[in-house]
Parts: structure tokens; C-alpha cells; sequence
């Protein structure tokens, strides 16, 4: 079957779009059809498109167009370059060569329920209805996908069927096999349907080049152009006057422009900026966790935010009616006034899950006070953040012995001290956390609302010592010195902290932990303020401890020798 890609818009591949194990390959790999499919994921992950196709096409012509595999990546390939229909027509072959291959026919309906909503419009857009056809479909095959749930939940959802969808989300939640993350958007699509039906910016927060706080909360109220790039990206760099343009026609307007890069060298990045005046907002996305979360796989890419975090314009690629494009969703969002019922929807917190654990540990003087002290009922905002901040625990605590079987941890805490539950605490944290927030959105008003702090001690002042200990899911094997060093750096820039000893690893028991030092002032005085991750099993640990000087925070530290962690 020929096909002809168009070459409509100048881009680069920023990342493999496809992986082997992306979708499931039944031929052996001696075969010559997996060669082919090997190959094409080859010149993928080498960011040669047009060569993955044919390796692709090849695979399906070897196959004699029997291989559910070939068709899968080729529609794959062909969503990621805006060629939908012909991705449709090769979905649609995978699945009627499935045959008794389900997985691969889960997975055709799936992609084909995807594109559909891609294309669809309005609530009422047939392609809708299709959508929603092909996953029932695959939920009919009887194939353990919780991600179809969720699919089918938010395409009920975009065509107003509420209760429906919600109870589809639902079903996600509860599976065993749930991505997190996904997890978590589904929860707040399930507390505001509103959030399944307009297509919100994911959430992210950074520091820029020029010491910027960016968050979804702290760019509310405004227009924003992302503009994704690299260096190493030659219409990136082609599209520089573009974006350097736009962001001094409407310097003084509530427009933002933030440019993203995916350069993985700091100092190129650095001279490279400098050297061509990016004065606009700058930020490098070493991690690649802004990219992820945006779903950039080709840059450079585009995206226009309205006032309420709306994605309202996305493009890759760099063509000749691109800034036009831009421009005219930059003053349509302009015009457009905020929503208050958007507003909120974007504003959602982030609902509790059980694959959240935090322990709130503090010295004898700490409870005491906490036992007798009384505190002012906290305003709403001030509950939102502590509601954020204090998750479910799920440890016991017997004699100075903590134990987190869903962690695989076992801790003895220091002499004289005792473990609370972070609710005990409650009162007392929010007290201290609304000064602090007033002290440092003093300084920097434009991070209001985006502001979450935990903070254990008295309604009076810091109690110390102390220390932190929360967990969240992750998918990561261990922790990676120069990505921790990064974030602590960026920190003590955004807290106005001294770095007193910089990231570096220390083992306890064989188990690697990461540690960083930090010196904050505190009123008249000086708090120290340890900062430790390590990996357990399936979650990060991060384990914050609060002294009143150096000695007094190794004394913590070494404390930590005693933490046992099972789940090797």
C-alpha cells in the first residue's frame, strides 16, 4: 500500500515516539518482520521519521499485511505527524488481522478511539460517539485494560454523560494495574467533569533563568505562549525572531512568553541564550518532566494558554503561517474573559490517594507544646494548602520503633522523641505556614496561590528539632545525584536558602539515600535544614529535618543509620 508524507512543517523529533515494548510483537525476533519492526524502531529513536516508515512498511509488506504489529506503528507514527487519516485506515487493518491476537485488537480500537477524539469538536461530533463505539469494543474482548476505562470515562465525559463517565473513571481507579499519575487526573476529573471536557494544561512548576517562579497557578490570569525547543534544533533556532517578535509585540499586556528547552547541556544552553538576548522567560527542562507532561515529541511545539490555563492553540513544527497562527490565539484569548467555572476546575487540588504516606516525627518539647497550644480556625486557602500538604499516613509507631509495611521500612527514632500523625499537627502547621507564606509572598507576590508549604512546629515558632518523612508512588529505580542536585540548587534559590553541604549520596545498610544541607533564616535566627531522598520499592522517600545547628542536624542524619528498608 503506497503512502506519501508531506513534508507541511519543519520540526525535529525530540524523543522515540514508539518503543518495542510500546505495542506487542507476536513474531519471533529472527524473523525478518521483526527485523523490520526493530529497524524502523531503530531510525525512530534516531529521529529519522520518514526511514521509520518505510522500515515500517516493510515489516507489513514481509508480513504479507498480516502483521497487527506493522499497522499499529505505522498509525503511531502517522498520528504523531497529523496525517489522521491514514492512521484511522491502518488501525483499522491491525484490527481485523488481529484475529485471536485481543491485545493487539484492544490496542487498534484504542488508538482509533484516540484519533477520533482528537479530530472530534463539538460534544455532539459523531466522532464521539465513534470513540466511545471503538472502546466498548475492546472492553469486549474481555483483555485486563484499566486504560480503556479511563479512555471511555473521559469520552463520556466529553459528550456531557456525567454520571456515565464517572463511574468508567471509577473502574480505572480501582484497578490494581493503574498508571499513578493518570490516577491522579482521573480523580479530579471524577471531584469536576468540567476538567474532562476542556483541555487544561497539566500542571508543572520551575524556576527560570532569571530566578522566576513559573506555575500554572502563578501564569493564571494571563495569556501564555510555551514555546518547546533546543539548541541543536535548527527550526527552533529559525524560529527564534518569531518568538522574540511576538513576546515584544505584546510586552506590556497580559501575555507571558516562556520558552522551554530540551537541551540536555546547561552551560550550551546558558551561552546560547545569552548570546542571542532571550531576555523572555527561560527555562531548560533537564529532567524532561515539563516536556512529559505536555506530551512534546517533536519540537518545536507550540502552545498558547488563555487566562483560566486552557490550551486553546497547539502546533509542532515551524511553518509559513505559524506566527499568524499564533498570534491569532494569542488576541483571541486576549478577548476572552476568564470563566470563573474554569477558573475553579483548573484550581482543583489535587484529591488525597492512599499511594500517598507522610509521618510528621518532633521532640518531646514539640508534642508538648502541640498538646496545650490553641490556634485561629485557618482560612479556605490556607486549608487548601495543608490540604495538599499533609497526606494519608500509613504507618504504626510502637515505643520509638516507626513501621511502614506499604513502604517496606522500618525506623527507630531518636532518643526523646515521638511520632505524630500529621492531622495532630494540624492546627498548629496551618498557623505557621500562613506567616511564612506572608513573609515570603512579600517578596514574591507572583506566587500566590501556587505556594505549598509544610512547616511542623508551634503556633509560636519553629520547634526544633524535627523532621518529615512523606512517600509518593514512583516509577523510578533510583535517584539520580546531578537531577537531585539540580532541584536542590533551585531551591535554595526560590527559599532564599544558603547551601551549606551540596547534593551528594550516602549509603545506609547498602541502600543508597541522596542528601542536601541548607542554612534559612528564621526571624532573628538560623534554622539548618536537611533534605534526603531514597528510593523504597515503588515510592520516593523524602525525609525533611529541621535543627538548630549543623551538629545538632548530623545528630538526625545519622539517625537515619538505624532505617531499615526491605524491598531488596
Amino acid at each position: 500500500m503506497p503512502r506519501l508524507i508531506l513534508a507541511v512543517l519543519f520540526l525535529c523529533i525530540s524523543a522515540p515516539a514508539i518503543s518495542a515494548q510500546t505495542i506487542s510483537d507476536p513474531q519471533t525476533a529472527s524473523d525478518p518482520v521483526s527485523q523490520a519492526l526493530s529497524q524502523g524502531d531503530l531510525y525512530l529513536s534516531k529521529h529519522k521519521y520518514d526511514l521509520a516508515i518505510e522500515a515500517y512498511q516493510k515489516a507489513d509488506k514481509l508480513s504479507h499485511h498480516t502483521s497487527p504489529t506493522a499497522y499499529l506503528r505505522l498509525a503511531s507514527t502517522e498520528r504523531k505527524l497529523g496525517a489522521f487519516s491514514m492512521a484511522l485506515d491502518d488501525a483499522k487493518h491491525a484490527e481485523k488481522v488481529a484475529g485471536s491476537d485481543r491485545t493487539s485488537a484492544v490496542q487498534a480500537h484504542q488508538v482509533r478511539a484516540a484519533l477520533l477524539t482528537q479530530m472530534a469538536g463539538k460534544s455532539t461530533d459523531k466522532k464521539l460517539k465513534e470513540a466511545e463505539d471503538e472502546l466498548r469494543q475492546a472492553l469486549a474482548l474481555d483483555v485486563p485494560q484499566s486504560l480503556t476505562h479511563y479512555d471511555l470515562g473521559m469520552v463520556l465525559i466529553k459528550q456531557e454523560r456525567d454520571a456515565e463517565g464517572v463511574a468508567e473513571l471509577n473502574a480505572f481507579v480501582a484497578a490494581p494495574d493503574a498508571d499513578p499519575k493518570t490516577v491522579i487526573e482521573a480523580r479530579r476529573v471524577i471531584a469536576n467533569p468540567i476538567r474532562g471536557r476542556e483541555p487544561f494544561a497539566p500542571d508543572f512548576s520551575f524556576t527560570t533563568k532569571g530566578n522566576q517562579n513559573i506555575s500554572n497557578a502563578s501564569l493564571r490570569g494571563k495569556v501564555v505562549l510555551l514555546d518547546f525547543w533546543a539548541t541543536w534544533c535548527p527550526p527552533c533556532r529559525e524560529s527564534l525572531p518569531m518568538v522574540r517578535g511576538i513576546d515584544k509585540k505584546y510586552s506590556g499586556k497580559q501575555v507571558q512568553v516562556v520558552s522551554i528547552s530540551g537541551d540536555d547541556d546547561e552551560d550550551v544552553w546558558r551561552t546560547f541564550t545569552t548570546a542571542q538576548n532571550m531576555t523572555w522567560s527561560q527555562y531548560i527542562d533537564l529532567s524532561d518532566e515539563v516536556e512529559t507532561s505536555f506530551k512534546v515529541d517533536s519540537i518545536p511545539t507550540f502552545v498558547v494558554l488563555d487566562k483560566d490555563g486552557v490550551i486553546r492553540f497547539r502546533q509542532s513544527g515551524l511553518g509559513d503561517s505559524t506566527a499568524g497562527d499564533i498570534e491569532d490565539a494569542i488576541n483571541k484569548a486576549l478577548k476572552r474573559p476568564s470563566d470563573p467555572a474554569l477558573a475553579a476546575a483548573a484550581a482543583a487540588a489535587q484529591p488525597p490517594t492512599k499511594q500517598e504516606s507522610s509521618l510528621s516525627v518532633a521532640s518531646d518539647a514539640t508534642n508538648s507544646a502541640a498538646s496545650t497550644s490553641t490556634s485561629e480556625k485557618p482560612s479556605s486557602e490556607e486549608d487548601a494548602a495543608i490540604d495538599q500538604s499533609l497526606p494519608v499516613d500509613l504507618g504504626t509507631v510502637s515505643g520509638n520503633i516507626y513501621k511502614n509495611e506499604d513502604l517496606e521500612i522500618t525506623y527507630a527514632l531518636p532518643q526523646g522523641w515521638t511520632a505524630e500523625k500529621p492531622e495532630s499537627l494540624r492546627d498548629l502547621n496551618i498557623r505557621k505556614i500562613a506567616a511564612m507564606r506572608a513573609a515570603i509572598l512579600q517578596q514574591h507576590p507572583e506566587a500566590a496561590n501556587s505556594l505549598h508549604m509544610t512547616a511542623p512546629g508551634n503556633a509560636d515558632r519553629m520547634s526544633i528539632p524535627c523532621m518529615r518523612i512523606s512517600a509518593v508512588r514512583t516509577q523510578s529505580d533510583d535517584i539520580s545525584v546531578d537531577l537531585f542536585d539540580r532541584i536542590t540548587k533551585n531551591m535554595a534559590v526560590a527559599q532564599k536558602m544558603t547551601v551549606v553541604k551540596p547534593a551528594a549520596k550516602f549509603t545506609v545498610k547498602n541502600h543508597d539515600f541522596v542528601r542536601a544541607d541548607f542554612q534559612r533564616p528564621l526571624g532573628s535566627s538560623n534554622v539548618f535544614y536537611g533534605y534526603v531522598q531514597t528510593i523504597s520499592g515503588d515510592y520516593k522517600l523524602t525525609i525533611e529535618m529541621f535543627a538548630s545547628s549543623e551538629e545538632d542536624l548530623q545528630k538526625i542524619v545519622d539517625s537515619l543509620q538505624s532505617m531499615v528498608i526491605t524491598d531488596e
